[in-house]
């Protein structure tokens, strides 16, 4: 896995990639983390503290597949860190419908220093 200097390195490059023509044109970038289990949880918190301000969370997906999503969005690019729903959650009554306790991802301190809107 790599380091956040190794991704902010490769960032880098293609950003003074992108300022070698600074006035064309293009699209809004978007940039995806995709955190796929419980295991991911501690590289998903460590990415929220380090993602720009202000934030949005979203709950994405259909209902028996949702992610958290941690959204940063400019004019120029967004950011999503995600991580499955289930990834804290414990399987309570198995059938019709499916019931699960689930640890939040985020503390109330997380909100606040996260600065969640």
């Amino acid at each position: 896995m790599p380091k956040a200097s190794e991704v902010a390195a490769e960032l880098r490059k293609f950003a003074d990639s992108l300022d070698t023509n600074p006035d064309a044109e293009i699209l809004a970038a978007s940039v995806y983390f995709y955190h796929w289990n419980k295991k991911n949880k501690d590289q998903f918190m460590a990415l929220a503290k380090l993602l720009p301000r202000p934030l949005k969370k979203e709950l994405r997906g259909s209902e028996d597949n949702k992610d958290l999503t941690l959204l940063y969005e400019s004019d120029a690019m967004k950011v999503y860190s995600e991580i499955p729903q289930a990834a804290t959650c414990t399987l309570i009554e198995p059938a019709r419908p499916a019931v699960y306790r689930c640890d939040p991802i985020l503390s109330d301190e997380d909100h606040e220093a996260l600065e969640i809107a």
